[in-house]
């Protein structure tokens, strides 16, 4: 079954935001504009953390209008899909498969339980996590 939408992760919000944003991420983008766009109110806290600067507060007042009817929020049906979760292991280890995860796990685990709860593919650098965790990604960055 193929996802309903897509979730923007935050690193791909960053980059569109750019004057100059890369190229594939704009094509692979317009080659899905037939697809709804999501953002969590995950990667809204995330960007407002990576960004603390004036314009950011403008720049996620623009986010939040742009998408006000497609913020994803964790809540009742989100927490319980990702209740009970764990990271794979290894899958933040960058390629050591014996590390622990990352502290931002949790973060990561949220984002997978939203978008499986909501029936949408995650668009993240970070693909290869997303899809560990058991649910739809691509990375624009390498994949067309």
């Amino acid at each position: 079954m193929s996802a309903s939408g897509l979730l923007l992760d935050s690193d791909v919000l960053a980059e569109i935001r750019k004057a100059t944003p890369d190229p594939k991420v704009v094509a692979f983008l317009r080659r899905r504009a037939y697809k709804h766009l999501y953002i969590s109110v995950l990667s809204v806290g995330e960007l407002k953390g990576l960004y603390p600067y004036p314009e950011t507060d403008r720049w996620i007042a623009e986010l939040l209008d742009r998408f006000s009817d497609h913020i994803i929020n964790v809540d009742a049906r989100v927490s319980l899909e990702w209740a009970g979760r764990s990271a794979p292991r290894g899958v933040h280890s960058h390629g050591r498969k014996d590390a622990e995860p990352l502290p931002t796990a949790a973060l990561e685990g949220l984002m997978a339980a939203s978008a499986q709860a909501h029936d949408l593919e995650i668009v993240s650098s970070k693909a290869e996590v997303y899809r560990s965790w058991g649910v739809p990604a691509a990375n624009p960055w390498i994949e067309d």
